[in-house]
């Protein structure tokens, strides 16, 4: 897991010293991952104990684990920078549609059919537009579906309208977010249906939900702001599928 992965997991528990460590790592990746804990502690103007503490609270076993989280990023960003990314690309959708054929989609299909509503809730920024996306296509297959906001408030409000023959769609990179979790919870027990979106990996996520579709992303490194960027190709894919699987399915019922 990235270490943008374990901060967001546990941000809402980060007070502000916590996450001023958080701004001076995100800034500072590489020479984190060569410092010792005092170092770190001296440069961001804290404790020792409460550089440990912080990579307790994300989930981490300790400094050293933070260190070799910090040098497996450095590795996956110089293997993006070599791999050719057609290849990876046309790999990522070949997963999509593979996985698309082998999954027993009639379930969903019904689910779809049945729901007098569709919600779908997305945890990041390019998911939130692939979202809207997937809400536009149902809207052209004559569903009414509401893209939510990526906020888990927004999320429990919903889920107190809705009712048992709903489907809700959530579309998430890691599938661990515990504030996520705990509001899927509260819709599996209410029963209403559930299909996630994840990332090929095993997640808390798609455990939970009834129906699981997954996807393949892309890393590669296009600019000097940020390490990697991630292209969630396999998951457009598995948007247009979905939908363009759904119409054949109301053709042909």
């Amino acid at each position: 897991m990235r270490f943008e992965e374990y901060v967001n997991n546990h941000f809402d528990i980060l007070n502000d010293t916590e996450k001023t460590i958080v701004d001076f790592v995100f800034k500072n990746r590489m020479d984190v991952s060569e410092m010792s804990i005092s170092e770190l502690a001296s440069k961001c103007l804290v404790s020792r104990s409460s550089v440990f503490r912080f990579t307790k609270k994300i989930g981490l076993d300790g400094f050293n684990q933070l260190k070799f989280v910090l040098r497996e990023e450095q590795s996956t960003v110089e293997a993006a920078t070599e791999t050719n990314y057609l290849e990876v690309t046309t790999q990522a959708v070949t997963n999509a549609t593979q996985q698309f054929q082998s999954v027993k989609m009639n379930g969903i299909y019904e689910s779809l059919d049945k729901a007098d509503d569709i919600y779908i809730y997305s945890t990041g920024w390019e998911q939130e537009i692939i979202s809207e996306q997937l809400q536009r296509n149902f809207f052209l297959a004559g569903k009414k579906v509401y893209s939510l906001p990526a906020a888990v408030d927004e999320l429990e409000m919903a889920l107190q309208r809705m009712k048992p023959d709903d489907l809700l769609m959530v579309i998430s990179y890691s599938g661990n977010n515990k504030q996520l979790l705990k509001s899927m919870r509260h819709a599996v027990v209410r029963g209403i249906s559930t299909l996630s979106f994840t990332p090929f990996k095993q997640n808390a996520l798609a455990e939970m939900c009834k129906y699981n579709l997954y996807y393949s992303v892309v890393e590669k490194k296009v600019s000097d702001i940020k390490n990697v960027e991630i292209f969630f190709t396999g998951l457009y894919v598995l948007n247009d599928l979905l939908v363009m699987g759904y119409s054949d399915y109301l053709k042909n019922k």
